[in-house]
């Protein structure tokens, strides 16, 4: 499987079709796996580039606290090992937070961003779930109770009242052949509590999208419409369903969305 050795880290990635390069990356605790039903639509048209963030999946997880900033590094070492010099960048919730804080320190790779629920800086009550998860695991709750914990704040009421996708969701994380490691997880939770990027927003000046689904409970739309008001060249698409997730809850809305915009600035 490719994986590229950068300064710091063995990152694992995937590159998928041909044309302009579209970098995926991916939220807490998720790598690229997760990426499927966008790789199968996004490929149809675009170079897609995935990744495994650093204390995820098959890229390596060093036992220290990681900071989106030396995510961002990360991406735009394995950009430059690939030989790509500019790119679309798609960045969910954490990655939405490396994805701007590539577009703040490397302007120029960037030739478009979507940021898809996400914020500049955490909000409360995701900052206290995510130290309760982060407790939860260090505190040996089951990996089921965790993943049935962390459903309530990523799906709809309509995702939960299917029990048979309920738990497809959940087998889904048991079974993963690469699970996320303590000190990985740990790690990541360091870079979500530290990021703020809300002095600095002013300065993306990318054409950017700003998704995110009416019915999210984790990063409320406030969070969305700082980012749409204070990135000087940015538009916010309210999704008519889905929650935090909405993009692996309903895939068709969301790459719909994602082709729309590309196709205005590719």
């Amino acid at each position: 499987m490719p994986s590229a050795k950068l300064s710091n880290i063995n990152m694992y990635y995937e590159v998928h079709g041909a044309g302009e390069p579209l970098v995926l990356i991916q939220g807490l605790s998720l790598d690229s796996s997760a990426w499927a039903d966008q790789i199968f639509a996004f490929s149809q048209k675009y170079q897609v580039i995935v990744l495994d963030n650093r204390g995820v999946g098959q890229s390596d997880s060093p036992n220290i606290p990681y900071s989106t900033e030396m995510m961002a590094d990360d991406t735009v070492e394995l950009l430059r090992f690939l030989n790509i010099k500019n790119c679309h960048i798609l960045g969910f919730s954490m990655g939405g937070k490396i994805a701007q804080q590539i577009a703040l320190k490397y302007p120029e790779i960037v030739k478009s961003l979507i940021l898809v629920t996400t914020a500049a800086r955490f909000p409360a009550r995701a900052r206290y779930l995510t130290k309760l998860w982060l407790k939860m695991s260090t505190e040996q709750v089951s990996a089921e109770i965790r993943l049935q914990e962390i459903c309530l704040w990523v799906f709809t009421d309509e995702f939960l009242a299917d029990e048979a996708r309920v738990t497809a969701a959940i087998n889904l994380g048991l079974n993963h052949p690469h699970p996320q490691q303590i000190q990985g997880f740990s790690g990541q939770v360091a870079a979500l509590l530290q990021h703020d990027t809300r002095g600095d927003i002013e300065r993306i000046y990318a054409p950017t999208l700003v998704l995110i689904g009416k019915d999210e409970i984790f990063i409320p739309l406030n969070f969305s419409e700082e980012l749409a008001a204070n990135i000087p060249n940015a538009e916010l698409v309210v999704s008519e369903k889905g929650g935090h997730n909405y993009w692996m809850e309903f895939p068709e809305i969301f790459n719909r969305a994602v082709m729309q915009f590309l196709a205005k600035v590719a």
